[in-house]
């Protein structure tokens, strides 16, 4: 199975969408993961497509990789965006190829 670039994309867009903004929780994880749980399946989904995304790629090096994250920052225009985007980025290609998350 093959992903492509605008899938990954879409898939870091869609946890940048409901995130929720941290007043919501008050750093209360289990009042966070409450606010997630109607999210839980496709959040699976797009964790499963970020990580597939990374496999598919790794095989071309890790400046390759380091390139695809560079310039989808670099698309990004608010700080919450850049931060969830390199955090599930690092968690989820962790071990892909050479990437160390």
């Amino acid at each position: 199975m093959t992903t492509s670039y605008e899938d990954f994309v879409s898939a870091l867009e869609y946890l940048v969408a409901i995130e929720p903004d941290p007043k919501a929780y008050d750093d209360d994880m289990d009042e966070y993961d409450r606010i997630m749980a109607p999210f839980e399946a496709e959040i699976d989904k797009a964790h499963a497509t970020i990580r597939a995304y990374g496999q598919q790629i790794a095989p071309q090096g890790l400046e390759h990789m380091q390139d695809v994250l560079q310039r989808l920052l670099a698309q990004q225009k608010d700080q919450k965006s850049i931060s969830i985007m390199r955090s599930k980025i690092n968690w989820h290609w962790d071990g892909c190829g050479q990437w160390l998350g």
